[in-house]
């Protein structure tokens, strides 16, 4: 079974696997379904336009009979992350509420959060609805937020996922192994509340 793995990064910058919540399709992914479905038009994949038994004006629920599932963005991908991009691109939006926009960032790939930010997310988190893993996800953020020793947190959205905070500091020739991230010295990660300030701004 996959997990959404959440990591604590210590004094030093340094972390460590702190909590996870199975199954990984509870977390990203259905935050996606969600936003899709709250702020987006519903979907038709190319494929479907291409049938011969599509005409335009065919309600989302004809769809769905004819190819036997709800079709969603974050299926669908080209080479540019398109069409998912599209619900991604909602974390830019001033029109999204900003609890929600606050989700769909921890949901990005280089997310990380300072402690003291962590109490914002655990309310996002609590208030966002739907059938997700947020609310177990919060739990762990207030250990987190209640732990002194903790200066930020990250996410692995899903364990089966080989690249990690734990292992994506680069290579130790000598010790012949992956190092892991430095949030302190490390140039990958963003801060998702700098990121939505400059969104505010903008």
């Amino acid at each position: 079974m996959s997990y959404t793995e959440i990591y604590a990064f210590d004094k030093a910058g340094l972390p460590r696997l702190y909590g996870e919540v199975r199954n990984s399709w509870r977390g990203a992914r259905a935050v996606w379904n969600i936003m899709e479905e709250r702020h987006l038009p519903p979907f038709v994949p190319g494929y479907v336009k291409s049938c011969n038994w599509y005409h335009p004006g065919m309600t989302p629920e004809e769809v769905e009979r004819r190819i036997g599932y709800k079709p969603s963005r974050a299926l669908y991908y080209d080479g540019k992350d398109e069409p998912a991009r599209e619900i991604w691109n909602l974390v830019d939006s001033p029109e999204i509420p900003e609890h929600e926009r606050i989700v769909l960032y921890t949901t990005f790939d280089d997310c990380l959060v300072r402690a003291e930010n962590l109490p914002a997310v655990i309310e996002a988190f609590r208030k966002f609805g739907g059938d997700t893993s947020l609310k177990e996800q919060a739990d762990i953020l207030q250990r987190a937020a209640d732990d002194p020793e903790i200066m930020a947190v990250g996410w692995n959205q899903t364990s089966v996922n080989g690249t990690t905070w734990d292992n994506d500091g680069g290579y130790d020739d000598e010790a012949e192994k992956s190092r892991p991230y430095n949030c302190l010295t490390g140039d990958k990660h963003f801060w998702l509340f700098d990121e939505l300030r400059r969104g505010a701004g903008s």
